[in-house]
């Protein structure tokens, strides 16, 4: 409860600080409102509907993209942990691809896919794969040797090793990769959706914002922000479900 309530405190000053700057005049009131019209717009929004409709769109995106970039980047980890010929050929085309930006590739993408959901789920993947592949290799080659040596003894195989002493082990590591990479699909589908969308909340900022509706922008800010949240409780709610005898265990090893 205390957690809930530092937090709660927290948010509470940061629109504090907002509406009293705001109404300073720091900053001209036509290009930063007020919480309470930006909230005011935002519930005018959800009445007519289309700020609800891009919300849902983008966050299903950010989903579905991320979860296929988490289960395609653990399956090369386990075969680049499995067949160390794999890994020396991949590392330096990982080391290669992943300081790309997805929104530097995506004007190239547009020529290949067109536009539609085959460029959304390449950028997606290609923005989520790369955080979830280099926590899930590095996790996956840690595991320790005792660990190891003990399957082998008693005649476990390797890739019964991976799937039940290396992955195991790897997990909560594997776990910041796959935070990393839902908060990085938000990111990668609102800029995609800026770049070349046609609904979602990217394309709903980039139309209130050329077009000088700034509470609209604002409104669609926050959207942006919930959705953030609502894919950071998913991740955790996982992460607490795949993990949680990992902490009971790092609890009862503290204890004793």
């Amino acid at each position: 409860m205390s957690s809930w309530l530092r937090s709660a405190l927290s948010i509470a000053g940061f629109f504090a600080v907002w509406e009293f700057v705001a109404r300073m005049g720091v900053v001209p009131s036509d290009y930063f409102p007020t919480p309470t019209q930006v909230a005011a717009t935002l519930v005018d929004e959800i009445r007519r509907g289309e700020i609800v409709a891009a919300f849902l769109v983008t966050l299903l995106r950010a989903l579905v993209g991320a979860s296929a970039a988490v289960a395609l980047a653990v399956a090369t980890a386990l075969l680049t942990a499995r067949y160390d010929l794999l890994r020396r050929a991949f590392d330096p085309i990982a080391e290669l691809l992943r300081p790309l930006p997805p929104a530097a590739i995506t004007p190239l993408a547009i020529f290949f896919l067109g536009l539609g959901w085959k460029l959304y789920a390449f950028i997606l993947v290609f923005a989520c794969f790369w955080p979830v592949y280099l926590n899930a290799a590095q996790a996956l080659g840690a595991a320790p040797a005792v660990q190891i040596q003990t399957a082998r003894s008693f005649g476990y195989s390797e890739w019964d090793i991976l799937a039940r002493v290396r992955l195991p082990a790897g997990l909560p590591t594997i776990f910041t990769g796959v935070r990393m990479a839902a908060s990085i699909a938000l990111i990668a589908a609102i800029a995609a959706e800026m770049i070349a969308g046609r609904d979602g909340l990217g394309f709903y900022l980039m139309d209130a914002g050329l077009t000088l509706r700034v509470p609209e922008t604002f409104a669609g800010l926050v959207m942006a922000m919930i959705a953030g949240l609502i894919v950071n409780a998913i991740v955790l709610a996982l992460l607490r479900l795949a993990v949680g005898w990992h902490a009971r265990m790092a609890a009862l090893a503290g204890a004793q």
